[in-house]
């Protein structure tokens, strides 16, 4: 067979191959089955379940005698069970601030808390920007052209002094010393940081700006100079800069004082109830009145108008604002209803406005902290010093003052919390409220001018402020469910309460009614917008001088004025920033205005920008200048004077400002560290 026929062969019989292969497999596995032994033969389910009980209830028997030997006491049990149940010593295990049932005599009736006026008002006014919130992210700054790299400034090397000097020009400069510390001693420390001096269109002078590096986009303003908030964009919307003119005042809240007013009101009373009898505030009212032409004891409750409440801080910080900037007061003096949100103030140091006085700057605990950390430095311990901790020790000192006090935060975030929720999740009659009150706690309010509002303050204008608080009320609770029973009320309270019950069932709500208020503050002292300038003082170089003899008398005489370096920093309503000016040639007489390029900072990115027909236009008047001479102090190198500026603003007012206290400020803006300086 060739093998063409051989391969037709197999395409027309293969699949007869393969069936017959299967066939014979299937049947040597029915021959294979059928020579297997039946398991029912040997394995029964009957007997595979009795063999299983009777293993387990071998298991089950009990093997305790075979296993364990017999015990015998070695102790006498009815003894030892007496002792066990002898009450345990309390005493080293007992822990501060419990919560114990107070005795109350049902006698005495609920009062009515005197809620104390906020006091110590004080008001302040800036001129800043802010950021607010905006979808496009474009202002009128963004696409100004970046400003240059300024130019190295190179500074004489300082003069070696000669010993003739030393020696003979002592009384001289001893008396110009003189001088200049009395005219700086008579004068307030801040009084130049609040009053600007007046005007401006643009302006700043060729050279300030910036700190940083240049950039084909322009130079950086440091970010370590911006004190302000820094933006950043919010959801879908990205912060723009924008102008605040604004007047700003803080107040507090007698706080411990009221806390005690509440205790005596209410704590020996009937149905007291700790987490909704204690000031619980709620809210604040500020209102203003213009005295331009009216004497503070002169002003009616028309002269009036409210400017600021919680609601609208609330509303601002929410809506308006690119959120707002970090708080620097600590949580324990200040409340969310009460002291307002900051706003975000961009570049500059908002920390002087938002705070107060009386208001410390750091926590009672780290106060404590702090005093005993400086008590532990001036105590020296030696070995003979170091004692056995008795029981109940806390393994290192001070620990108990730090448990105490952990114990009191803890109870303070409680009743904030308890706060927060209407009070609610009290406890019958037990004492759970503040041991330890703070003595102040904070207000803070601001009055924005804007175009949109009719009742706006006004530049030029004079004004005083007052400051109401709210607290909720606790013989009419806005939680209803702790309302206190009527029987429990004094008469005059009755009076009250059922007025405020009728009301409320009229409206159906509470809202509106559970509130009480205290009495207005006394008025601020009057404050004005600020204008659009401000000056930091600089070096002052004295003129070279001749000592004359008249009729006997010596007296000093010099053909040139001394001259100074100042910074005129001047804010931009064009764009919405600041715009410093570096002056350099300053002398008594000059009239601090400018026209010609300048440079911004942008708030936002911090690049610098330029203008060229910037223009500032500025009444204030430099009356003389101090400073600049020579110290008589020994070494190689010579001392000055630091500068002193007596300026004459718009407002009539005298100002006397200062290297010493505008150095930082004045080296910032007038860009020293770029310049070389």
């Amino acid at each position: 067979m060739d093998a063409d026929k051989i391969k037709q062969f197999f395409i027309l019989h293969g699949e007869k191959f393969v069936v017959g292969i299967v066939v014979l497999a299937a049947a040597w596995m029915v021959y294979a089955g059928l020579q297997m032994p039946n398991m029912l033969d040997e394995v029964q389910p009957e007997r595979l379940a009795t063999d299983a009980n009777t293993v387990r209830s071998s298991i089950d028997e009990d093997h305790n005698e075979q296993i364990l030997p017999e015990r015998k006491p070695q102790f006498d049990i009815l003894a030892e069970t007496a002792r066990k149940r002898t009450p345990v010593d309390s005493t080293a295990y007992k822990m501060p601030h419990l919560l114990e049932r107070k005795t109350i005599d049902t006698s005495i009736r609920r009062k009515d808390p005197v809620l104390h006026p906020p006091m110590e008002l004080r008001v302040d006014s800036h001129i800043a920007s802010i950021a607010m919130l905006s979808r496009s992210g474009d202002y009128a700054l963004k696409d100004l052209e970046g400003a240059e790299a300024l130019e190295v400034v190179e500074q004489e090397k300082p003069r070696p002094r000669r010993g003739g000097r030393r020696r003979g020009a002592g009384m001289d400069e001893m008396m110009g010393m003189d001088m200049g510390m009395d005219m700086g001693m008579g004068m307030d420390a801040g009084m130049y940081g609040e009053d600007m001096g007046m005007g401006m269109d643009m302006g700043m002078m060729a050279g300030g700006m910036g700190t940083m590096s240049a950039t084909a986009a322009g130079r950086r303003f440091n970010a370590k100079n911006n004190f302000g908030f820094i933006a950043t964009p919010k959801d879908s919307m990205k912060p723009v800069p924008t102008g605040a003119w604004f007047i700003s005042g803080t107040a507090v809240i007698p706080h411990q004082a009221m806390a005690e007013s509440f205790r005596e009101a209410l704590q020996e009373a009937d149905g007291y109830l700790p987490m909704r009898d204690q000031p619980l505030y709620f809210n604040y009212e500020v209102q203003r009145a213009d005295v331009s032409n009216k004497p503070v004891e002169e002003l009616t409750d028309a002269d009036w108008v409210v400017r600021y409440t919680r609601e609208k801080n609330v509303l601002e910080a929410a809506k308006l604002w690119a959120g707002y900037a970090k708080e620097v007061v600590p949580e324990e003096y200040r409340d969310l209803n009460v002291t307002a949100y900051i706003p975000p103030i961009l570049l500059v140091d908002y920390t002087d406005f938002v705070t107060h006085p009386l208001i410390p700057m750091i926590s009672r605990r780290e106060e404590q902290m702090k005093a005993r950390e400086e008590m532990m430095k001036e105590q020296e311990f030696g070995i003979d010093d170091l004692e056995l901790a008795g029981p109940g020790a806390s393994g290192m000192p001070g620990m108990d003052m730090g448990m105490d006090m952990g114990m009191d935060m803890g109870m303070d975030m409680q009743m904030d919390m308890g706060m927060g929720m209407g009070g609610m999740g009290a406890y019958g009659g037990m004492a759970m409220v503040e041991e330890d009150p703070v003595e102040y706690k904070l207000m803070r309010f601001y009055d924005f001018a804007s175009d949109k509002d009719p009742q706006t303050p006004r530049p030029g204008r004079k004004y005083v402020y007052r400051i109401r608080l709210a607290v909720v009320d606790p013989n009419f609770p806005a939680n209803a469910l702790q309302q206190p029973k009527i029987s429990t009320l004094s008469g005059e309270v009755y009076q009250r309460v059922s007025k405020l019950m009728e009301a409320a069932e009229a409206d159906n709500d509470r809202k509106g009614h559970f509130q009480r208020w205290s009495e207005w503050s006394e008025p601020s002292p009057s404050i004005s917008l600020p204008t659009f300038n401000d000056y930091f003082a600089g070096p002052v170089e004295a003129p070279r001088t001749k000592v004359l003899t008249v009729e006997g008398k010596k007296v000093e005489y010099s053909p040139d004025p001394p001259t100074a370096k100042a910074v005129n920093f001047s804010y931009n309503t064009a764009y919405w920033t600041v715009m410093p000016i570096w002056m350099e040639s300053i002398t008594p007489g000059s009239v601090l205005s400018y026209e010609g390029p300048a440079e911004l900072v942008d708030p936002i990115d911090l690049v610098v920008k330029k203008v060229e027909d910037a223009k500032v236009t500025s009444q204030t008047t430099v009356i003389d200048l101090e400073g600049g001479r020579v110290l008589p102090m020994t070494g190689d190198s010579e001392l000055g004077e630091p500068g002193m500026m007596l300026l004459y603003d718009e407002n009539g007012s005298l100002k006397v400002t200062g290297e010493v206290n505008d150095q930082e400020m004045y080296r910032i803006y007038s860009f020293a560290e770029e310049r070389g300086l």
